[in-house]
């Protein structure tokens, strides 16, 4: 499956070296000395752009610029689309996204509570389920995957099921990736064949 990804960002700054900076809202792009000089006219400081045809890869602390853990890669065939400053709208999200190998970690933590990020394999329809012999809680569950093929079980409780429609979802056509957030993670000894890891959220 191939995937393309569309971003949107400013750009700050243009050069052929860096000293690092303590921005943590930004994400360092590299261009190889082959393509600069045909890639740099492209863009300037202080324009936003929609940006497609990149690749993407972890940030070596060697050339690190930024404090982020992957870079962005642009060749000669990455394509720069200028945007409008005034009517551009890029959404602010910033999501501390955990790795599902240290999912473990977090078990039973809220300090800091947990994002995730995956490919949606499957969707259990909404049910109702008894809380503490007390009260009827709407639930529904999601597995999710990430690029190595590694599930994790997320279910949904009473009005967090309102902010995502599971029928509407599963109309969407495939493959559909989402974003997860705020999450406590649990560990269940018992788990349906839909979904086989052992970390639940």
């Amino acid at each position: 499956m191939k995937l393309s990804f569309i971003i949107f960002i400013k750009c700050v700054k243009v050069k052929r070296s860096f000293k690092e900076t303590g921005k943590i809202d930004a994400i360092q792009a590299s261009i190889k000395d082959i393509d600069y000089d045909f890639i740099a006219p492209k863009i300037k400081a202080g324009s936003i752009y929609e940006i497609t045809h990149f690749h993407t890869g972890r940030n070596k602390p060697s050339h690190k610029v930024v404090p982020h853990v992957a870079q962005l890669f642009f060749k000669a065939r990455t394509i720069f689309k200028e945007l409008p400053t005034i009517h551009a709208h890029i959404p602010r999200h910033r999501f501390y996204l955990v790795d599902y190998t240290q999912l473990s970690t977090r078990i039973g933590k809220i300090d800091i509570l947990t994002d995730v990020f995956g490919h949606i394999t499957g969707i259990q329809p909404l049910e109702q389920k008894m809380v503490g012999h007390e009260r009827l809680e709407n639930k529904y569950e999601l597995c999710i995957e990430n690029i190595r093929k590694e599930d994790v079980r997320i279910t949904l409780w009473g009005d967090t099921t309102k902010t995502s429609d599971s029928q509407a979802l599963q109309q969407l056509t495939s493959p559909i990736f989402a974003a997860f957030t705020r999450l406590k993670v649990n560990n269940f000894k018992h788990f349906s064949k839909s979904c086989s890891n052992q970390k639940q959220i």
